[in-house]
């Protein structure tokens, strides 16, 4: 399980954070002071439980909770707060769970045993590509590592292109926009394919690519990916997409177009 806990004092997140990891060992908790640095995580990680302090300043937990669920829309929102008050506002939320401080291990757990949204323990083992917003691979929650800034384009591009066999030809023109002909340009591809293929292998995801003559392609089915859920017509993904994809490259206008027009 993923859990986040957010509250602008340390000393709380990190009384939480304790209770969590003794109850699910095997899962992971990340403790953050503020909304912002709140909404950050959840955008580029996978959170089953997040638990909010309802009086922060600059934005309270009841918004928080709003922007969170925005971004995770079954993510399971559990509220801690010194004060009752805030409990029909909460269930206004549909939130998993209400605690007051200080907060006991065994409310934790009555909480976390009766989430709204079960948490699916099984882990995929496939990459994780984000293509809403800006594209950003990950392994096991983990960022992969590119030497060359043009072999994330090119995963990029092949992920675009769905499993379609791309020309060495063709990712020159897309990612340099040169001759197609350009021996330099080629032999670069080349070597963005061998970069490419090494930080696959050194995450245990080799399976994803398969090259045969001067094309490769993507496995689609290899990637746990947003915007092929998106259009397998899943409600998490299709919530997910706010009118960006792939936000830094400018090939990208044509897939950028249809999605819009969904």
């Amino acid at each position: 399980m993923n859990s986040l806990v957010v509250d602008d004092k340390q000393l709380a997140v990190n009384a939480v954070v304790r209770i969590v990891i003794t109850l699910d060992p095997e899962g992971t908790c990340e403790g953050v002071r503020t909304a912002d640095a709140a909404l950050e995580y959840v955008r580029t990680h996978a959170v089953d439980v997040a638990f909010l302090d309802v009086e922060m300043p600059q934005m309270t937990g009841l918004e928080l909770a709003k922007r969170i669920k925005d971004v995770r829309p079954n993510v399971n929102i559990i509220f801690v707060t010194a004060y009752e008050e805030y409990a029909f506002e909460a269930h206004k939320l549909y939130a998993s769970g209400y605690l007051l401080k200080p907060v006991k291990e065994e409310d934790v757990r009555a909480a976390l045993e009766n989430l709204r949204h079960p948490v699916q323990l099984e882990k995929t083992d496939k990459l994780q590509v984000r293509c809403f917003g800006n594209f950003d691979v990950f392994m096991n929650d983990q960022p992969l590592r590119f030497k060359r800034t043009k072999s994330k384009e090119m995963l990029a591009y092949l992920i675009d292109r769905r499993g379609s066999r791309c020309t060495i030809g063709e990712l020159v023109s897309v990612l340099w926009g040169d001759d197609a002909h350009s021996p330099s340009r080629r032999t670069q591809v080349r070597n963005l394919i061998s970069d490419l293929r090494n930080a696959l292998k050194d995450a245990g995801a080799e399976d994803v690519i398969v090259r045969g003559r001067d094309e490769i392609a993507i496995v689609p089915e290899s990637v746990d990916c947003d915007y092929y859920r998106f259009l397998d017509g899943d409600p998490d993904a299709v919530n997910l997409y706010r009118g960006e994809y792939m936000s830094q490259y400018s090939w990208v206008e044509m897939t950028a177009g249809s999605l819009s027009r969904e």
